[in-house]
């Protein structure tokens, strides 16, 4: 048997059988792979290892594959590639339109090791940057793309050993207008300023637009910028924003757990039409 045949038949192998656990570590023909929650559940480390290293000398690029498929995080599939050149992760939301790409540093990914050819260790946050971009269940595939482009092994990701807390709601929310009924048409917040830990939360239905009528519905996403006087604006937040297709509205959450007081720019657009929204907020 051929160490392509192997690697192939442990993959399916594995895509069939694996079955959520607290923490688990997978080996296939030639290296492992493991996923551990913190005791807190508040991060979930990754570690991928090839056994033998032996391979022409090269670009040893990982890629990691993660399909959640979770309409609820608004998270389809997510994809790492990373080498000693390459820092690259591309995120799919359910709507496709608001694909983008960041660095690991853009959403809170600690490396903690990287040995290229061997070893490959990765911390990422359950309430980041991008909340919601990994959970139990996920399908995680590990390519190695110095020995070939199949995956060498797949796995779920296990449950971790406390419940993820549930986020607190309100703190922000838009309400129906008090004189007039109506919800707000606009995608900004009304609000200013939010203390630090307190969720901007806002719900509108947007008004209409020229395209309004040759689009069925348009597609919008928010990015949340610090402002630094003097120098770039540095990314903190971004995430595409859920439509009820029933009420006909628009709602977001934006975590501002962990981010320092100061100015930001929140910018709401779309890819499928010509609209931008933009405002300052400060966090206290």
């Amino acid at each position: 048997v051929t160490m392509r045949a192997a690697l192939a038949a442990c993959a399916v192998y594995l895509t069939l059988c694996c079955i959520p656990s607290y923490a688990e570590e997978v080996r296939f023909n030639g290296g492992w792979l493991d996923c551990t929650w913190s005791l807190d559940s508040q991060y979930l480390t990754i570690q991928a290892g090839i056994d033998d290293s032996s391979t022409p000398a090269g670009t040893y690029m990982w890629v990691l594959t993660v399909y959640s498929h979770r309409f609820e995080d608004g998270v389809f599939a997510w994809q790492l590639h990373y080498s000693e050149d390459v820092d690259s992760v591309l995120v799919l939301p359910n709507d496709f339109l608001t694909a983008r790409h960041f660095t690991t540093l853009q959403l809170g990914i600690d490396i903690e090791s990287h040995e290229p050819g061997s070893e490959l260790t990765l911390r990422i946050p359950i309430q980041g940057p991008l909340p919601g971009l990994v959970a139990t269940g996920d399908l995680i595939e590990l390519h190695a793309l110095w020995i070939q482009q199949p995956p060498l092994v797949a796995m779920h990701v296990p449950a971790p050993d406390e419940v993820l807390a549930e986020q607190q709601a309100g703190g922000g929310a838009s309400t129906p207008d008090s004189e007039s009924g109506k919800m707000p048409s606009s995608p900004l917040p009304t609000r200013y300023r939010y203390e630090q830990s307190e969720p901007i939360s806002h719900q509108f239905i947007l008004a209409d637009s020229p395209e309004s009528d040759e689009i069925q519905r348009i597609v919008l996403s928010y990015t949340l910028m610090r402002v630094h006087e003097g120098r770039a604006d540095e990314f903190a937040r971004f995430a595409h924003i859920p439509f009820d297709l029933e009420t006909e509205t628009y709602s977001y959450i934006i975590d501002t757990t962990g981010l320092p007081p100061g100015i930001y720019r929140l910018l709401i657009g779309s890819p499928n039409a010509v609209l931008m929204f933009r405002m300052e907020l400060e966090i206290e």
